[in-house]
C-alpha cells in the first residue's frame, strides 16, 4: 500500500479589522502640541530674561491643559477595541515627559 500523499496547505491570510484609534491620534497630536507650548514660553522667558508679558503665561496654561486632556484621550483609546496601540502609547510617553518637565519648571523655578 503506498504512502497517501502529503496534502499542502493552502496559504491563507487573515484580514484584520485593527485601526488607528480617532482619539490616540488626537491624543499624540495634543501631546505634541503641549511640549511645544511648554519649549516655546520657556524659550520666550530666557531670551526676555524673565520679564515677559502674561500672554505667555495663558500659553504656559493652556499647554499644560492640553496635556491633562492628552493623558484623559490617550487611556480612554488603549481601552478600544481592535486598534493600534503604539499612538497611544507615544502620547502616554510624550505626556509623561511633558508633565515631568512642567514640575521640575514650577519646583526649581521658584
Amino acid at each position: 500500500m503506498p504512502k497517501p500523499k502529503k496534502i499542502k496547505k493552502k496559504k491563507s491570510f487573515m484580514f484584520t479589522t485593527r485601526h488607528y484609534s480617532f482619539t490616540g491620534i488626537v491624543s499624540l497630536a495634543l501631546a505634541v502640541i503641549s511640549l511645544l507650548g511648554l519649549v516655546f514660553s520657556v524659550l520666550i522667558a530666557y531670551s526676555g530674561g524673565g520679564n515677559v508679558d502674561s500672554h505667555y503665561g495663558a500659553v504656559g496654561l493652556s499647554a499644560v491643559f492640553m496635556n491633562i486632556t492628552s493623558v484623559i484621550g490617550a487611556f480612554i483609546s488603549l481601552s478600544e477595541r481592535d486598534t493600534y496601540v503604539w499612538v497611544p502609547n507615544a502620547a502616554l510617553v510624550a505626556d509623561a515627559v511633558d508633565m515631568i518637565a512642567w514640575i521640575l519648571l514650577v519646583v526649581w523655578g521658584t
